[in-house]
């Protein structure tokens, strides 16, 4: 059997896992299935629209290895139900059950209203975003940031040696000053007419201007987004976190290019390092660490 092959199997094992951990989801929540039922990033989830008495919400179930379904983006959307002033889901139930090595979690969800402002997390073309939109933006991550927590869910070690295996510089990443984030701001997680935020899996504290920098990764294929996200956001962008954000970003959506996500995005990616490199950079740089 070719790698090919191997993967192709392991794709159809893992979804036909997933459609039977979905049915038992809405046997057990009593749901009727409105729709057809889409797969997550990496099939790592699936969810639809359902409907109970009337009343259509939101079903997603997850699947994890049992040692990885500690962590806190397990229960990432559970936890969200502690920030106000946001427009996000309203987690409704939850159940969680185990089948050999793994684990699954069925989350239902109050059904976030409007439609997401792109199919992908990547913007391809211009949203068309009005500025009721980008002013309910800024203020709902001005309320998510005085929200109370210590979930945590980047690595402040990896984040550093991340930026200096890629870019070949070594920054201080103070977690002291690190404040609560979305961790996913992306296209297809933002919701218009009206104004929403989906997908609170990953929350936590994160270098300052986190998501405003995901957000400007994510928009860097229709520049004068990106521009605009950077001139909003320019407060929290320019400060020292902002640019420890903004070069970890980019090695994320390096990664992901290398394993053949958004390709066409790496030269944009490139460019805009190059910027904070070469004159953006309000920055301390340690000595750069040597290979022996």
């Amino acid at each position: 059997m070719t790698s090919a092959d191997t993967a192709t199997s392991t794709t159809t094992a893992v979804r036909t896992a997933l459609r039977l951990a979905y049915s038992r989801a809405l046997a057990d929540f009593g749901l009727d299935a409105i729709g057809r039922a889409r797969f997550g990033w990496r099939d790592r989830s699936i969810g639809s629209v359902v409907e109970r008495a009337g009343t259509r919400q939101w079903l997603r179930v997850v699947w994890s290895r049992r040692q990885w379904a500690r962590n806190a983006w397990w229960t990432g959307n559970q936890d969200a139900a502690m920030i106000t002033g946001v427009e996000k889901p309203r987690l409704l139930d939850v159940r969680a059950w185990e089948e050999g090595p793994l684990v699954y979690r069925a989350e239902l969800m109050s059904l976030l209203p409007g439609r997401a402002c792109a199919p992908t997390s990547v913007l391809a073309r211009t949203p068309g975003l009005d500025e009721s939109w980008w002013t309910d933006l800024e203020r709902n991550l001005d309320a998510l940031a005085v929200t109370a927590t210590d979930r945590t869910m980047l690595d402040p070690e990896i984040v550093r040696r991340r930026i200096t295996v890629f870019f070949g510089i070594d920054l201080p990443v103070d977690q002291d000053d690190w404040v609560p984030s979305h961790g996913d701001l992306h296209w297809n997680n933002l919701h218009r007419e009206p104004f929403g935020i989906a997908d609170w899996e990953s929350w936590g504290l994160a270098p300052q201007g986190y998501d405003a920098a995901f957000l400007l990764g994510h928009s860097l294929a229709v520049p004068h987004v990106a521009e605009q996200i950077a001139r909003r956001f320019r407060r929290n962008l320019e400060t020292e976190g902002g640019i420890v954000s903004q070069l970890y970003v980019m090695t994320k959506l390096l990664t992901r290019a290398d394993a053949g996500e958004h390709v066409g995005l790496v030269p944009a990616v490139h460019r805009h390092v190059g910027r904070l490199l070469g004159t953006r950079m309000p920055l301390r740089r340690r000595t750069p660490i040597r290979s022996t």
